[in-house]
């Protein structure tokens, strides 16, 4: 009675070992999304959607455990019913989220439901179109993302369970772990990374503790990687990707987060070209920069009405009938320009040839699209050109509209240097034109200077009063920081003003198209300037920025009636030119020589770390092979290992040089194969048999273990296998030992065999 309830306890015990297993895979499983999850907080503000998508993510795995308890866990029917009890409760959850109040008893769909969720979809295509980075996730986004994670993890719950290959998990892990660095302005989190692989590591070594040593060593090297290399790896807000419309260029939402990059791009990438009637160039205006409070300037996502088509614009804001304008048509073809607005010039009076879904917006006359990207778009845009006299001009004095109140707005924490140095710049002049003038000539002449590097604070790239201020102190910069510092000194003087982002006039190009001359605009066209407002005018473009675009008539001192400026009571200013001849040099930015006496050390550091690296994982294989060649022998010598373990070094380095030794041989044959093949000679053929003998003798013999042995016969038997694996590599040239000694064949063979194992 006793043997026969033996058999009774075992499969209790292996069932219950199977749960604790199951549940334990299940867990991790949870525990890698979450973590891996967490690394959208670059792309995404806030934790409500990461509360979410781990709700679904339970929803799915325990779900899919209940079942496996329930059924049998190795069943073909708790394989089917597992992931689909998982998708069934993970939708619930997405019903009460999202839809509970156009269901039934809050959970079963209806048709209101589906127009609901066609809502939310079209909705995040919006929002993600128009939002910065990291953006909020927002009722929309947060639909469209809980879709993709309960996908990814019915994938993982089918490939760890129904097939039982859990190591093909770190398929879904992987395309979350990828989303940030396929986004612009986005990045990836390298300690999130991290963290994601130790999780997924212990995912594959559950119950398997054999394999604890090759997943830590491989798990080693995937955490520093993900450290290492997304730092080292190229920006994407400049792709290398192509196609028949050339290298693709992307302005992104807000082109202000990429005006630094582009500009400090080696290679010229072609946005677009274009041709006009008169063969004058043009500027080309992208999107306006009104709201000056948030942290990071950029365009606001716009109120596109379906209505306002580009088919035909309203007279431009302000504009009288006694200013002189003269028509134009400009015919542009845009390359591959990812970018949801239009580039087109200001004022214009009809955008004609689009393809697209596009709008205008009536206060800025910028052209934007929820739906359509410029890249590809040919189209014809009449415009005016506004010649504004500086008598008109004059005659605004100061006065301002009411309803431009929202373009005088400027944070309440504006630093007192930017409304003191406006004072002091404008000192004398009356009129807003005067102030706008000496505004302008302030900070186009010296000590202020162009540079596309100039560290104006820690991450001069940014946009805020804070940068205007550091800008003044610092006085060198590039074109937003000058747009920005005439547009808030503006407002601080009481005259309306915006930032435009777009094109300048781009490089005059061989050929013809029509008989008209061809521009190219490049990714170094990308500019920005400030637009003022002026009564009876309306809205008219200045350019502070020295060495770059050009001055218009009405702004340039060298033209007739320009009052000449006096920049804070220091006399006339030098004129200005078109032509920049008499601009202030153009700051080339740190040389190679400035860089290594510039006394940043954190460069070199980085270097020297990514260097040593590299070093390290050079001469890790080398590292590992001799590290369990000495364990063997130094175990053999003291009693503590067995021949056998020595015998694998004597195989593995015959291996190593390119010697197979089946393993279906018998350790006399395997010592005459090794004999014939190399010739043991001498002292080393001897060594070799008394090897194979005690091993034989360890096998079959008793009492012929290695701690049997007397010291001077263990030490006697490590010297003999040390001869034998010095004759092996002795038996081959350099060439072959140095490729032996750093890529070992036996080290990877092994390796490929525990990965297999993974699977």
């Amino acid at each position: 009675m006793r043997r026969s309830a033996v058999p009774d306890r075992k499969p209790a015990r292996a069932a219950s070992r199977l749960d604790r297993t199951d549940l334990r895979r299940s867990a991790l499983i949870l525990l890698a999304f979450a973590v891996t999850l967490g690394g959208l907080h670059t792309i995404l503000d806030g934790v409500a959607w990461w509360i979410l998508c781990t709700v679904l993510c339970l929803a799915v795995f325990g779900a899919g455990t209940i079942v496996r308890t329930v059924l049998a866990a190795g069943s073909i029917l708790a394989r089917i019913l597992a992931p689909v009890a998982g998708l069934l409760v993970a939708a619930v959850v997405v019903m009460v989220r999202f839809g509970s109040g156009s269901g039934i008893a809050g959970v079963l769909p209806t048709s209101d439901t589906v127009e609901v969720f066609r809502k939310l979809i079209r909705d995040a295509g919006y929002s993600i179109t128009w939002q910065n980075v990291p953006a909020n996730a927002d009722d929309a986004i947060s639909f469209v993302l809980a879709l993709g994670v309960i996908a990814l993890a019915v994938v993982a719950e089918i490939a760890a369970f129904s097939l039982r290959l859990p190591a093909l998990v770190g398929i879904p892990l992987a395309v979350i772990f990828l989303v940030p660095g396929m986004t612009p302005e986005g990045k990836t989190d390298g300690w999130f990374f991290a963290a994601s692989a130790l999780a997924y590591l212990s995912l594959l070594i559950a119950g398997r503790p054999r394999h604890v040593i090759p997943a830590v060593a491989v798990g080693a090297i995937a955490v520093v990687s993900g450290l290492i290399l997304p730092g080292a790896l190229p920006s994407t807000d400049i792709t290398a990707t192509s196609n028949g419309l050339g290298p693709s260029v992307s302005t992104g939402v807000n082109p202000v987060l990429h005006l630094g990059d582009d500009l400090r791009q080696g290679d010229k990438h072609i946005a677009l070209t274009y041709s006009t009637v008169s063969g004058e160039p043009e500027y080309l205006r992208l999107a306006e920069i009104s709201d000056f409070f948030s942290k990071d300037w950029g365009p606001s996502q716009p109120n596109l009405d379906p209505r306002n088509r580009p088919v035909e614009f309203p007279r431009p804001p302000g504009l009288d009938v006694g200013v002189t304008t003269d028509r134009e048509v400009s015919y542009i073809h845009v390359a591959n320009l990812v970018s949801p607005w239009l580039p087109v010039p200001y004022p214009a009076s009809s955008v004609t040839g689009l393809t697209g879904s596009w709008q205008y917006l009536p206060e800025s006359f910028t052209v934007a699209s929820n739906l359509t990207l410029a890249r590809g778009e040919n189209y014809t845009v009449a415009s005016v050109k506004l010649e504004p006299t500086p008598q008109q001009l004059l005659a605004a004095g100061t006065r301002v509209p009411a309803d431009l109140a929202n373009y005088l707005v400027l944070p309440p924490d504006t630093p007192e240097i930017i409304a003191s140095t406006a004072t002091k710049v404008t000192t004398g002049d009356s009129s807003n034109y005067q102030k706008a003038l000496a505004l302008q000539e302030y900070l186009r002449s010296a000590p202020f200077h162009y540079s596309e590097t100039a560290p104006v604070t820690d991450g001069y790239d940014g946009t805020g009063v804070e940068y205007v201020a550091a800008f003044l102190k610092e006085q060198s910069g590039y074109c937003i920081h000058f747009a920005s510092a005439m547009a808030v000194m503006a407002r601080e003087l009481g005259i309306p003003s915006r930032i435009i982002v777009g094109f300048q006039p781009g490089s005059l190009q061989n050929g013809e198209d029509r008989g008209r001359k061809i521009y190219a605009v490049t990714t170094h066209d990308l500019h920005a300037w400030p637009e003022l407002y002026f009564s009876g005018i309306g809205w008219v473009r200045f350019e502070p920025t020295p060495s770059r675009g050009s001055v218009p008539d009405y702004a340039n001192q060298t033209t007739a009636g320009v009052p000449p400026v006096t920049v804070g009571g220091s006399g006339p200013s030098s004129p200005s030119k078109g032509d920049h001849s008499g601009a202030p040099q153009i700051d080339e930015g740190p040389t190679v020589t400035r860089w290594l006496t510039s006394g940043d050390w954190s460069a070199w550091f980085a270097i020297a770390g990514i260097l040593a690296l590299l070093v390290f994982l050079i001469f890790l294989p080398a590292l590992v092979r001799s590290l369990r060649r000495r364990r063997r022998l130094s175990r053999l010598a003291s009693g503590r290992g067995t021949v056998a373990s020595a015998w694998r070094e004597i195989i593995e380095t015959a291996e190593d040089i390119g010697i197979v030794i089946p393993p279906t041989l018998t350790p006399r044959e395997a010592v005459a194969r090794l004999d014939r093949v190399r010739g043991m000679s001498g002292g080393a053929g001897e060594s070799l048999a008394r090897v194979g003998l005690a091993l034989e003798r360890e096998g079959y013999g008793p009492g012929g273990g290695v701690s049997a042995r007397s010291a001077e016969e263990r030490r006697a038997l490590a010297a003999d296998v040390t001869a034998v694996l010095s004759c092996l590599s002795a038996s081959v040239d350099a060439n072959a030992r140095a490729k032996a000694t750093m890529l070992p064949r036996s080290l990877v063979s092994r390796i490929s065999t525990s990965v297999a194992r993974f699977g």
